[in-house]
């Protein structure tokens, strides 16, 4: 994941640190308003900022193609999760008080948002997608007795230094905060995870891959500017006016064709205003009415025929916005003739870049419930697992779950494992409320019999036994 697990191992002769040493973001405000500006020329504030990651983060509210990727993405990425403890010492037996105390940490954590684990788990991917990298600290109490919060960190307040460190040189996390304060993040000093999204080898920070999607919709932008003042330019229907300029120079008073060339334009320029003004005028519902000297065509115009394939240009520029985007068509409203077959495929590709951001914030989540056991004295080993991302139909889930169940019903008959442990993996439940019925051990084993077949009189004797009864089958 970028750095060595021995760098971050939190050994036991350290004293957990205490309390919380980053901060969110280096210039957050103290009152934060419930009104958001808006921006009224978007293309030139984005050209305006520096900072990719800030870029990134402005086009989140201001764009809408960036903020549907954004929105699938997170959506997509949690799917629920699940968390248990297990004895260290029988790696089968799950401790379920350990799980309740789980849960009760679980929903009081990222308080400030009042989501739980859930939303902070959206947070982790969300900086994963947008800024590079998923960060946190955890915050404990002076006692050292629990956690009080667990609070994300924006990748880009991290800087990174090459220092030494018991005789090896490693890179070292610092924040630089505000008045000039710069904090280490290093174990010891702070209960700090950090896990970078696609780091470059002996690089400690992530990489933007949203980053390619900033020149896409740069250009996506000005292409909407330049097709607005075309629309409005070829778009509207024209009326050809054509003044005769022969019959208005017969017009012409003598004493301003004797007064020279200037009196001459002046007088054809009040002329041509007049029929401006005329025409300026005039309501939707009006009649044309003029001299012979004007003569209006309203069959001609400059939208008589068009001058570019709008269509060709706006495939070429979602192209570049769902390549950087890194989204598929479909999840973005565009349709592009995308078989099923190969829609298929596009969505397990898709499927992957999500499971790596998933494996991301499972490395944190373990990480954090392995420091929660330690104040709280437990001895445990913890195993956060993400939903599997259903892409399956209702029946095909069905299908699968009464898969499971007959699983867990054969281990259980031929002994593997005991009763409590299939009720716990099949329903969740804590144990069994009895012994499995003979007619489960006779459904089982359906078809096990000699060349194929059933033994009918075996499968009769044990359903009576159970209160049953089964027909007899003809041979076949």
């Amino acid at each position: 994941m970028g750095l060595s697990s021995r760098q971050f191992t939190r050994t036991r002769d350290k004293p957990i640190p205490t309390g919380r040493q980053s901060v969110t973001g280096t210039s957050r405000a103290k009152t934060l308003s419930p009104f958001r500006s808006r921006t009224a020329n978007v293309l030139d504030e984005l050209r305006r900022i520096p900072e990719e990651a800030e870029a990134l983060e402005f086009l989140r509210g201001n764009n809408a193609d960036v903020s549907m990727a954004v929105w699938n993405f997170i959506r997509l990425a949690n799917q629920g999760h699940e968390m248990y403890f297990y004895d260290p010492k029988d790696k089968t037996k799950r401790m379920l008080d350990v799980e309740a105390r789980w849960k009760e940490f679980a929903s009081r954590i990222n308080e400030i948002s009042n989501a739980g684990l859930d939303g902070f788990i959206d947070i982790l991917h969300y900086l994963a997608y947008m800024r590079g990298a998923q960060a946190a600290e955890a915050e404990v109490n002076q006692s050292r007795t629990d956690i009080l919060d667990i609070h994300p960190i924006i990748p880009q307040t991290v800087t990174w230094e090459y220092e030494e460190r018991g005789g090896r040189k490693i890179w070292i996390p610092y924040q630089q905060q505000q008045l000039g304060k710069k904090v280490s993040l290093e174990p010891g000093k702070a209960n700090f995870f950090w896990v970078p999204t696609d780091p470059m080898a002996g690089d400690p920070r992530g990489t933007l891959v949203m980053a390619p999607v900033l020149q896409a919709i740069d250009f996506q932008m000005q292409i909407l500017q330049d097709l607005q003042s075309v629309l409005h330019h070829q778009g509207w229907p024209k009326n050809d006016i054509k003044i005769v300029l022969e019959r208005v120079m017969n017009a012409m008073p003598p004493q301003i064709k004797g007064a020279g060339p200037e009196k001459q334009q002046e007088w054809l320029d009040s002329q041509w205003q007049n029929v401006v003004n005329m025409l300026n005028k005039l309501e939707p519902d009006s009649d044309y009415i003029h001299y012979d000297d004007i003569e209006i065509d309203m069959n001609k115009g400059a939208n008589a025929g068009r001058s570019l394939d709008v269509r060709a240009i706006s495939e070429l520029v979602d192209t570049q916005t769902l390549s950087g985007a890194k989204q598929m068509a479909i999840f973005m409203n565009r349709n592009q003739g995308v078989t099923e077959s190969w829609g298929t495929v596009q969505f397990k590709i898709f499927v992957s870049g999500l499971k790596s951001s998933q494996r991301g914030s499972k490395r944190i989540i373990e990480g954090i419930s392995k420091l929660w056991l330690r104040v709280n004295g437990i001895q445990s080993s913890p195993v956060f697992t993400h939903n599997t991302i259903d892409d399956n139909s209702e029946e095909q889930r069905m299908t699968v779950k009464l898969m499971k169940q007959q699983f867990w019903a054969i281990s259980q008959l031929m002994n593997w494992v005991d009763k409590d442990k299939a009720a716990q993996e099949v329903v969740n439940a804590e144990k069994a409320v009895g012994e499995p019925s003979e007619n489960i051990r006779v459904s089982l084993s359906y078809g096990g019999g000699k060349d194929g077949q059933q033994d009918n009189k075996t499968a009769q004797k044990a359903n009576s036994r159970a209160g049953g009864r089964i027909e007899p089958q003809e041979d076949a």
